[in-house]
């Protein structure tokens, strides 16, 4: 921790400590999954906190049970070195992750978001929706009016998902113009709603090019799942992908969505059996 000349609000130490309990219960639920000898494995975790000083943090720790974790107290030249390296960490983690064109996730950030939300569905019996994306007629854009204007389409469409998504769904730009879009909680029917909507809102907006201004489509193929879910991302994306494959056969922009993939596996050894409904309601068997 570092001190500076202004002490930040007690909303923000409270931040914090959300900050720190979330991350105490993933190490906690990655150690139980993947179990690690404590002997050949060594982590040092560093969290810089702008204006929290040493005599705030005891309070904090106090007040919140936080003794396990080693507070530094930095001068202001340390902090300022220290807070410029995260930067630079932080600035290339996000060129790696995103699309260039767009800011949007690229395809092999999407899939490692993708695969985390697979288990917290597979852990917490959730739903989760992905939507495959892809714009309709694109080449002749590109042959009509320039590869400039083919990128503006491309622009607009992504600022449009990234606009109408909620803060944890994860859009992308998986393929020259084919998005895909990963909705957490979200069943078949929401899917389609939203997807339908951003269907529509694409088809009537008109995109302005150097020398033209046009309308484009797209088409989408949603997959669900619910449940505790074996599925892995490459087979819910091979299932979106026929529903998107479907969409474009019956017309193009236009959205459609298949069955739920994967439906949550009872363990049917604690379930009540019919002579068992019998007994507990009639009283005979």
């Amino acid at each position: 921790m570092q001190k500076r000349l202004h002490n930040i609000r007690t909303e923000g130490l409270e931040n914090l400590t959300a900050e720190l309990d979330q991350l105490r219960q993933l190490i906690v639920s990655h150690a139980q999954s993947a179990p690690i000898d404590m002997a050949d494995q060594q982590l040092a975790l560093t969290r810089l906190v702008p204006g929290l000083t040493m005599e705030s943090w005891n309070k904090l720790s106090e007040r919140f049970g936080l003794s396990d974790w080693l507070a530094l107290d930095l001068d202001n030249s340390t902090y300022f070195n220290l807070a410029n390296l995260q930067k630079i960490i932080e600035d290339l983690t996000h060129k790696s992750e995103r699309d260039p064109l767009t800011g949007l996730y690229n395809k092999q950030a999407f899939e490692h978001k993708l695969s985390m939300e697979l288990q917290r569905v597979e852990r917490s019996n959730g739903q989760l929706s992905l939507a495959i994306i892809d714009l309709d007629d694109f080449k002749n854009v590109n042959d009509t009016y320039g590869h400039a204007c083919g990128d503006e389409v491309i622009r607009t469409l992504a600022d449009m998902l990234d606009a109408s998504t909620r803060g944890y769904d994860h859009a992308a730009r998986v393929g020259g113009e084919e998005f895909a879009l990963l909705l957490p909680g979200a069943g078949p029917l929401r899917a389609k709603a939203l997807m339908d909507r951003l269907c529509s809102m694409f088809a009537d907006t008109l995109i302005k090019c150097s020398e033209a201004a046009i309308q484009c489509t797209f088409s989408a193929g949603v997959a669900s799942l619910k449940g505790r879910s074996k599925a892995t991302g490459k087979e819910l994306f091979e299932v979106a992908d026929k529903a998107l494959y479907q969409a474009k056969n019956a017309g193009k922009n236009r959205v459609r969505v298949t069955r739920q993939l994967v439906e949550f596996e009872y363990d049917r050894s604690t379930m009540v059996h019919s002579n068992e409904k019998q007994f507990l309601f009639s009283g005979s068997k």
